[in-house]
């Protein structure tokens, strides 16, 4: 099925293109909630060093609630900031901040990955495993146990070091801003001043919030395990949110550097049609619908199941529309590890 023919069905889905804000802000809020609730518990048990069994309990409950209000970053990759300027500041003190990923280290990078770049060296969201399957898995989910401790570094120290010379400051910007699947990635600098200074207002969010952290720590307010529990939690939703990205968003088999045809690009392409209680713990804010997504990215992640409903009578059952669809995380994963692992 050509370009051509998924324009065609685009009429299909007209009424789909406009965010609910309603939703957005709910979802949003209620995962903020608790994600702040949970937290503040968790840093209040480990300064008494009281790490029980209700402890682990609450810590497992803060990933998924972090991860969910986390995961609003890929929405916002997708939402004129212009028009909802109020939703992406919100995000950003409350959560991009706090836990050390304001929204521009992901923002117009993932936009790449929906574009002729996508699969290619040039994508940030894109790893050939087939290449070195074990390799490349060790590096990618191991990588989650030094964000944390990167983003301190970056946000702390590189932050305001970076405003001594211009010439350092587009080197702390391309080389040591970006969140994505590769471990180094050189990203684009923006040349527009008003999205330059937002950037440098996301940063000083985070600035305040980190430093805030490390202080109460050194003023004896917070034991040191604190910033031990906050880092954990950061390392525990990249693992999650990275296993997702492994079972249910591609395939992962391109090679070369060529860009892929738009068939080829959506054709490698999986997702999750059926709703179970882990798809709803593991796949937060849309992303079990990846597919549907490619196919459409400017769908707001509410009407993602409406949308795979509408398309599904237009692709016959044996093709990838329909064979590409998981039967959860744990067969997406299953299926991933066959396909890179398999000669």
């Amino acid at each position: 099925m050509s370009e051509i023919r998924f324009k065609e069905l685009k009429p299909l889905l007209s009424d789909l293109l406009e965010p609910d804000m309603r939703v957005f802000w709910s979802y949003f809020l209620l995962a903020t909630l608790l994600s702040w609730a949970s937290l503040g518990f968790l840093l209040h048990r480990a300064n008494s060093l009281r790490f029980d069994l209700v402890f682990c309990c609450v810590f497992f409950a803060s990933v998924i609630c972090v991860y969910h209000a986390v995961t609003f970053t890929h929405e916002l990759a997708h939402l004129d900031q212009r028009r909802f300027g109020s939703f992406f500041w919100a995000w950003n003190i409350l959560v991009g901040g706090l836990f050390a990923i304001p929204a521009f280290i992901y923002g117009d990078n993932h936009l790449d990955h929906h574009s002729r770049k996508y699969g290619t060296s040039l994508d940030p969201e894109y790893i050939n495993f087939k290449k070195a399957p074990t390799l490349g898995l060790i590096e990618f989910l191991g990588m989650n146990l030094f964000l944390p401790y990167l983003g301190i570094l970056r946000f702390c120290l590189l932050t305001p070091v970076s405003y001594l010379h211009s010439r350092l400051r587009r080197l702390v910007l391309r080389e040591a801003s970006f969140m994505g699947m590769k471990s180094r990635f050189a990203r684009r600098i923006s040349e527009d001043a008003s999205e330059l200074k937002s950037w440098s207002l996301q940063e000083m969010v985070t600035f305040v919030y980190l430093w805030a952290l490390v202080l109460f720590v050194l003023a004896g307010r917070l034991h040191w395990s604190a910033i031990v529990v906050w880092a954990s939690i950061i390392t525990c939703v990249g693992g999650v949110n990275g296993i997702r990205a492994l079972a249910v968003t591609h395939k992962y088999f391109s090679l070369g550097d060529a860009p892929i045809p738009w068939d080829e690009h959506i054709a490698e392409c999986v997702e999750i049609e059926e709703r179970g209680l882990s798809t709803l713990l593991f796949c937060p804010v849309g992303t079990q619908y990846h597919m549907t997504h490619h196919i459409f990215p400017s769908i707001p992640f509410h009407h993602l199941p409406e949308a795979r409903r509408r398309l599904s009578p237009h692709f016959e059952k044996d093709s990838f529309y329909h064979a590409n669809v998981r039967k959860g995380v744990v067969d997406g994963l299953r299926r991933f590890l066959q396909g890179i692992y398999s000669r």
